[in-house]
């Protein structure tokens, strides 16, 4: 009865083994069927912003045939991709075809009123080709789509100025808070009436830019007007600041009392006096180092820059020690006494030495004398 009993064990033990040997052989078959698979790519579906992607990669580095490539493919994989379609057309107005770009732009519009991009870029084409007028229209239905973005607004402001249409221009900086309105600014504005505000506040706005140059022109414009002489000096203020950033010392200087003697300003904003602090500081330098010349130098146009009494007190005073350890005593009598004119309530030790100095100096020029 045992030995029949294993023999009955035994054969289903085996049936076990052959059953699961079979199973682990189809399994086996199956994995390597999948890996197949997936090694030759039979299961991967190329996302049509994976050809968008690379579009832009190429675009980006000015390859504007392979980018056009990229955005054909994501169109065969999806004809209806606005994204796709925008971006083959701004690689075809790279490639000099413009008239199909802007018709194909035309087309997304069309269908799409909303499309903000396909606007934006139409505008940017004529602007690019400097049609300004289609270029404002584009940029004006854009800013109606996505209004309150400060880019576009900067963008069509710009526009605006290029395009000379200076009220829509201000009216844009005023938007972007770079202009404050006033009723006397609106007047002039809704009149057309150029002057030297006009002109001042389109300076100010190409150099806080970044755009010297084209501020330079309009400060320089606003300086040909003859009525608001605070615009006109505040136009030869910021002139004279861009040329002292330049170190164009001289026209810096000449600017400064052409603002000076246009208009008084008083206001704390408009002042040299920071710059005639560092030319005191240069000044310095090169005195402690012995080079007395170049010292004298600095301490001659911070006098020149300087607004308060105190600082062209100091820049006397410097002055002053540079003569006398030049042994020019003369001159060095009268920097001493200017700078005490100037301040007479000067750092009491300062004042010391200044007196000392005029001392000195009166004793050396009463020794000549006799």
């Amino acid at each position: 009865m045992n030995k029949k009993s294993k023999l009955i064990n035994l054969v289903l033990f085996s049936m076990i083994l052959f059953i699961l040997f079979i199973g682990m052989a189809d399994a086996t078959t199956e994995t390597e069927k999948l890996l197949l698979e997936i090694i030759e790519g039979k299961n991967i579906q190329v996302d049509t912003y994976t050809y968008i992607n690379m579009g832009n990669v190429y675009f980006s580095l000015g390859l504007y045939e392979s980018a056009l490539a990229e955005y054909e493919k994501s169109l065969a994989i999806d004809k209806e991709n606005v994204f796709a379609k925008i971006n083959r057309s701004y690689a075809l107005y790279k490639l000099e075809e413009k008239e199909t770009a802007l018709s194909n732009l035309s087309q997304i519009t069309s269908e799409n009123p909303n499309n903000a991009f396909a606007y934006y870029l139409k505008g940017l084409i004529y602007k690019e080709t400097l049609d300004y007028d289609l270029a404002i229209a584009e940029f004006e239905i854009v800013e109606e789509l996505i209004p309150h973005n400060d880019k576009l607004v900067c963008e069509l402001a710009q526009l605006y100025q290029d395009n000379d249409q200076l009220i829509e221009a201000t009216e844009a900086y005023i938007k972007l808070g770079k202009l404050k309105s006033s009723p006397h600014i609106l007047e002039n504005f809704l009149a057309y009436k150029e002057n030297a505000l006009v002109f001042l506040n389109l300076g100010d706005y190409y150099y806080s830019a970044g755009m010297t140059k084209k501020a330079v022109e309009a400060f320089n414009q606003a300086t040909q007007f003859t009525e608001d002489k605070k615009s006109i000096a505040m136009a030869y203020y910021r002139l004279a600041i861009i040329d002292l950033k330049g170190e164009e010392y001289a026209q810096a200087i000449k600017e400064k009392i052409l603002s000076q003697a246009t208009y008084p300003l008083r206001m704390k904003e408009f002042t040299f006096d920071h710059f005639a602090k560092a030319f005191i500081e240069i000044g310095d330098m090169h005195y402690h180092g012995g080079n007395l010349q170049k010292s004298a130098h600095n301490y001659e146009l911070a006098i020149q820059l300087a607004d308060s009494d105190p600082i062209s007190s100091e820049a006397h005073y410097k002055l002053g020690l540079t003569y006398y350890r030049s042994e020019d005593y003369e001159n060095a009598l009268r920097e001493g006494e200017t700078a005490l004119s100037l301040n007479p309530d000067f750092l009491s030790e300062q004042e010391r030495l200044i007196d000392l100095l005029i001392a000195n100096a009166w004793s050396v020029i009463t020794h000549q004398d006799n």
